[in-house]
């Protein structure tokens, strides 16, 4: 199957996408933790891995990068009032315009923008069929998001109260346990990565909680 990393067509969506995340960095008011900078970083991640796995699944890689750099780009608008569930769909809007400019088809537009749409929740803004691009901007983003980096993230929201950060992983650690048991990827090469980061997740967060459990007075 066609590879396509640094052609024109990629070069151009990528420069798009990092001069809105740039504007959106000054512009508009981010969470601390989730930050621009956080949403263009996760973005270049969910794309590597969009490559790994379009390769793995013998997938058009030109395609599977370009639609996971664009799978978050409404994040980089304001859409107020606009449920965080949107975000897909939204983005599938922003994306159109810019795939045409690029010099996609509308056949491989309607395509790509599917795929962003339905990342979220499955559901599209127009029917299209289901398609493996789909699958895989969605595995892409679900292997980021349970990524080492995102172990960090986890700790930092507690990171004032260590038996508090210590309650919600033990939390954390019984859904990854039915991740563990119920892989819910949906290609082949998505399910190996994932299966990998969520081990990573349960060995460190099982590990933040026995610290939790020492750091006491009792019973020494």
């Amino acid at each position: 199957m066609p590879t396509s990393q640094g052609s024109e067509r990629v070069n151009r969506i990528a420069s798009y996408v990092e001069a809105q995340y740039r504007r959106s960095a000054v512009e508009s008011e981010w969470d601390p933790v989730f930050s621009a900078d956080y949403r263009w970083e996760h973005t270049l991640r969910v794309a590597q891995y969009g490559k790994i796995i379009a390769e793995g699944e013998e997938l058009d890689s030109e395609h599977a990068i370009v639609a996971c750099l664009l799978h978050d780009i409404a994040y980089f608008f304001e859409f107020v009032d606009v449920d965080w569930k949107d975000h897909g769909r939204t983005g599938a809007e922003i994306a159109r315009p810019v795939l045409l400019d690029a010099g996609f088809s509308e056949e491989e537009t309607a395509e790509i923008c599917y795929a962003i749409a339905v990342h979220v929740d499955g559901e599209p803004a127009t029917p299209h069929p289901h398609t493996k691009l789909a699958d895989l901007v969605s595995d892409s983003d679900n292997v980021d998001r349970f990524s080492a980096y995102r172990c960090a993230l986890w700790c930092q929201t507690e990171q004032d109260d260590f038996q508090a950060m210590a309650e919600m992983l033990r939390g954390r650690i019984e859904r990854l346990k039915q991740y563990a048991e119920n892989n819910p990827l949906d290609t082949a090469t998505g399910q190996r990565l994932f299966a990998e980061k969520v081990e990573l997740q349960l060995t460190f967060f099982q590990s933040v909680v026995e610290d939790a459990e020492l750091t006491k007075l009792s019973e020494l």
